[in-house]
This record gives structure tokens, C-alpha cells and sequence, in this order.
């Protein structure tokens, strides 16, 4: 009978911390990160935000999406966005799709912008959890710092 009782109570203990550790895991505000990636990292011209509805006109999003994002008002390849998805394995597919806009994002500039191309290949892309982050800037490693402490503290 002892032993049934605490194996029972080490049961509870485990399903406690498994709940507490790894069940939604961390919540990160996205429209604050993406507020922070278009303020505090340097840009060559003005980011405008796209409307929710027209995201998919740009980056294909997936059931259950949530998303933002802005892109340059100058010609440049520059944006940041910032996608929630509803579980970590769709927030991967996502960040297929980011890598595909990105992908045709290049091919549309390389030939007469190289320096644009170049700014794609620097352009960070992060997925965490259920979150897929991405900014193509001038500023990699700013915009790197400021992900990797929304995503990760």
C-alpha cells in the first residue's frame, strides 16, 4: 500500500512539471517584438505594415496564422514578420513558406539590386515554439539580439 501511495504522488509530482515546463511553453507578444524590430533596427527607407488580409498575397500562411507584417515603402527588401501559429509543427511549416517568399524575394532582385540579394542572404529567420520571426535588414545582428531575447529570456 506504501508503495502504491508514492508511487502515486511521484505520478502527480511528474505530470505537475510536465505541465508547468513544457505545455504552451513561452508567450511572446508579437505585435511588441514586431514593434520593436521596426523601431530599433535601422532601415534604409520606411516600413508600412500590410493588412492581415492581404499577408498571404506575399508569404503563403497556414491554417490558424496569425501574423504581421511590414515591408519597405523604397524598393528594398526589407521587412520584418512575425507569425504565430497554433503548434510548433505548423510554426515549422511556416518557416518553410518565410524561406520561399525568401527565396523569390531574391530571384526578383538579384539581377539589378545585388545589394538587395545580399541583404536576403544576411536576413535572419528564427522559429521558436510556435513563433517564426523573420527581418531582412542592414542590421543583421541588432535584429538577431532582438529576437533571440523575445524568444528566449
Amino acid at each position: 500500500m506504501k508503495k502504491k501511495f508514492q508511487t502515486a504522488i511521484l505520478a502527480a509530482a511528474a505530470c505537475t512539471l510536465l505541465a508547468g515546463c513544457g505545455g504552451g511553453g513561452k508567450k511572446v507578444d508579437t505585435a511588441a517584438l514586431a514593434d520593436s524590430l521596426v523601431h530599433d533596427v535601422t532601415y534604409t527607407g520606411e516600413l508600412n505594415q500590410i493588412g492581415e488580409d492581404e499577408i498571404s498575397n506575399f508569404i503563403k500562411l497556414e491554417d490558424g496564422v496569425e501574423g504581421v507584417l511590414y515591408m519597405s515603402s523604397v524598393g528594398t527588401a526589407e521587412e520584418v514578420a512575425v507569425f504565430t501559429a497554433s503548434d510548433e509543427q505548423t510554426a515549422k511549416v511556416m518557416e518553410t513558406n518565410v524561406e520561399a517568399f525568401l527565396r523569390d524575394q531574391k530571384s526578383a532582385v538579384e539581377d539589378y539590386k545585388p545589394e538587395e540579394a545580399k541583404r536576403i542572404d544576411e536576413a535572419v529567420l528564427e522559429q521558436e515554439g510556435k513563433y517564426v520571426v523573420l527581418c531582412v535588414s542592414g542590421d543583421s545582428e541588432k535584429a538577431e539580439d532582438i529576437i533571440e531575447r523575445a524568444l528566449n529570456d
